[in-house]
């Protein structure tokens, strides 16, 4: 089964968990010198200056945060602001200062998908987990240039299949099923193999009629989801071939469909 997709990795991270992030040779190093009332400065080139927040920012959070940090999410030795949220939630979730060190600025680094919550740092990825209505989910992230990029979104997780959207530089996404492992990275997409002599393609769940394409025995196809229709099982697949070709099958076209 083919991996879902190539991870980078040996990329260098340093964090603290501390209220001083330290970083070496010249790089800034940013504390919080008091939480309540909140302080934070950074020492750059052998001085210290004072750090102030956005207004707006602090006017949304200065009730609910119960603690703040620095830790850096981005591997670049220098540390974010964390403002851990409080307020009973059932998610425990973060919101996050960037620093710039052009105009000694601080600006909220912006996490798109869930926000961060539970959050941890794993071969330079940022990894957010919390509770989606009745289900887990968990957005992964890359921090570059004081911006979080979503990089995958996987829903249902611990339901024995993930569903995964993996997002492409221009902002759209690829939908598949994926293994339900612990690691976000050892989630391998599942693959069906067609049994038939010829498959016929469906465009739409339980549609009366094929299109004139087909699968023959023996192709393999990743699953995107599935339903049942007029009394049958049907799988929503992907087939890369010379085209790539998305469609319905029906479930007794395929070789241990009733697995998925």
């Amino acid at each position: 089964m083919n991996s879902s997709i190539a991870m980078a990795g040996g990329l260098s991270l340093y964090f603290a968990f501390s209220s001083v992030a330290y970083a070496s040779g010249s790089l800034p190093i940013l504390e919080v010198e008091s939480r309540f009332p909140l302080k934070l400065s950074v020492f750059e080139q052998g001085k210290s200056y004072g750090l102030s927040p956005p207004v707006d920012f602090m006017r949304e959070i200065e009730d609910v945060y119960e603690d703040v940090h620095v830790e850096d999410l981005t591997g670049d030795g220098v540390g974010e602001v964390v403002f851990n949220l409080g307020g009973g939630r059932v998610n425990a979730c973060s919101r996050v200062l960037h620093y710039t060190d052009s105009d000694r600025s601080l600006s909220e680094l912006m996490f798109s998908g869930g926000g961060l919550c539970d959050f941890k740092i794993r071969h330079g990825y940022v990894i957010s987990s919390y509770k989606d209505g009745a289900v887990w989910a968990e957005d992964v992230y890359v921090v570059k240039g004081g911006k979080a990029y979503i990089k995958i979104s996987d829903r249902c997780v611990g339901c024995g299949e993930i569903v995964r959207k993996e997002y492409l530089p221009d902002g759209s996404f690829v939908r598949l099923l994926v293994s339900d492992e612990v690691d976000f990275e050892k989630r391998t997409p599942l693959i069906a193999k067609v049994a038939s002599l010829q498959a016929w393609i469906f465009s739409s769940l339980g549609a009366a009629q094929p299109t004139r394409k087909y699968l023959i025995r023996g192709d393999e196809v990743t699953i995107l989801g599935g339903g049942k229709a007029r009394g049958e099982e049907w799988i929503e697949f992907r087939f890369s071939g010379s085209t790539t070709t998305e469609g319905w099958l029906k479930c007794s076209d395929l070789d241990g469909c009733n697995e998925f």
